[in-house]
């Protein structure tokens, strides 16, 4: 059922162009998608987000709660990023393992957090706004700071 719905959605992008046949968008030929398409999807490891993300990036330069001159309502309630602002400590061992419940500040944030997040690390906005690129207001770091580089890790499946 995906597959002919991807299919079809391809056919009426070009124009209607059959399969095999030559468009007036300059593209020819085909790919063959097979019985068992599936879109490729980002993954993000979750226990690197609660165990280094949160507490190491969001948590440590206060993302929830404005800091500097936002009396506190940044990515509470100003932002389309709107994140939970928590002090609990990551719920993890020593290898970067979730071993206990997660808060749900936690949860709540990696949910919205994963809205922002692109294939590419370098090109995704949870990379660039805090350096101050992709319309964000203020460089909350610099691409040399350790929270950079958390973010880069955690996209590109580096893990801890």
């Amino acid at each position: 059922m995906a597959v002919a719905l991807v299919v079809a959605a391809l056919a009426l992008a070009s124009g209607g162009a059959g399969c095999g046949s030559s468009s007036d968008n300059g593209f020819t030929g085909s790919v063959e998608l097979g019985d068992d398409f599936v879109a490729p999807d980002l993954q993000l490891d979750e226990d690197f987000f609660v165990c280094r993300i949160q507490p190491e990036v969001l948590t440590r330069n206060s993302c929830a709660t404005g800091k500097d001159g936002e009396s506190g309502s940044c990515h509470d309630s100003r932002s389309a990023l709107r994140l939970m602002a928590t002090d609990a400590p990551a719920p993890c061992d020593g290898d970067g393992q979730v071993v206990d419940a997660i808060p749900d500040a936690y949860a709540l944030n990696l949910e919205r957090v994963r809205f922002s997040v692109q294939s590419d690390p370098l090109t995704s906005p949870l990379y660039l706004r805090p350096l101050g690129r992709a319309s964000h207001p203020r460089t909350i770091f610099d691409e040399g700071d350790p929270a950079a580089d958390l973010i880069v890790r955690w996209i590109s499946g580096e893990g801890l």
